[in-house]
């Protein structure tokens, strides 16, 4: 525990420090690449510049923020573990160490919905929320609610998008013969398991829950947490 927080509403230590991500303004650039693993951060983290060295700070919560230079630009690669929740600890703590404009792509692996090579990558023009419906009893014959909600698509910064797709398009060998596939929907889940639809011993009544969502939209592609 801390011995000091500023303020209870947007808690800060004596120095400044955001709770959950621990860093503070000057330690983050408003060029961000959020990843999962700590190992993902670490290897991407390789081809920042030598020069000057990178900070490097990981958080009792489990984050790990890496930041340096790319080409000479500023770039902070973060890991943030999975969910919803992590995302917005990083979101609100991060955008309140910075000043101007936050850039930030998400990059990790998805499960595909449509029948494409592994090794694609896939560039979303907008994502979507699938949530466990607590409302619903997963114990009792169903009723009028449904056991999964579908939320309106969110989109993509389209200037960024088409960047990002332009770029890894350019750039990837002749030889892989996957793509990268742009102009789709991604599905964000609360569960890497009941909300995916996969079967485990728990009564998640998830059977239908992928046809469910590609009746809803047909362009959706792909799944992750």
């Amino acid at each position: 525990m801390k011995d000091l927080f500023t303020d209870a509403n947007f808690p800060r230590t004596a120095d400044q420090r955001v709770y959950h991500v621990g860093i503070r303004a000057g330690e983050v650039a408003n060029r961000i690449i959020t990843v999962g693993s700590p190992s993902r951060a670490e290897r991407i983290a390789t081809f920042l510049d030598a020069s000057p060295k990178p900070f490097r700070l990981a958080t009792e919560r489990g984050f790990l923020t890496i930041t340096g230079r790319y080409g000479g630009v500023p770039l902070s690669i973060v890991s943030i573990g999975m969910g919803s929740a992590m995302a917005d600890f990083f979101v609100r703590e991060v955008r309140e160490s910075l000043s101007g404009d936050m850039v930030v792509v998400r990059l990790g692996s998805c499960g595909g919905l449509v029948d494409v090579p592994v090794g694609s990558v896939v560039v979303p023009k907008a994502s979507i929320a699938v949530t466990r419906n607590y409302d619903f009893d997963f114990h009792a014959a169903p009723g009028a609610e449904p056991p999964y909600r579908f939320s309106k698509p969110v989109h993509a910064d389209e200037e960024l998008r088409a960047a990002v797709a332009k770029t890894l398009s350019d750039t990837r060998p002749a030889a892989v013969a996957a793509g990268v596939i742009t102009d789709t929907i991604n599905a964000s889940t609360d569960s890497f398991y009941s909300t995916q639809g996969r079967q485990t011993s728990f009564p998640d009544c998830n059977s239908g829950v992928i046809s469910d969502l590609q009746s809803l939209y047909a362009d959706a592609a792909t799944f992750e947490v």
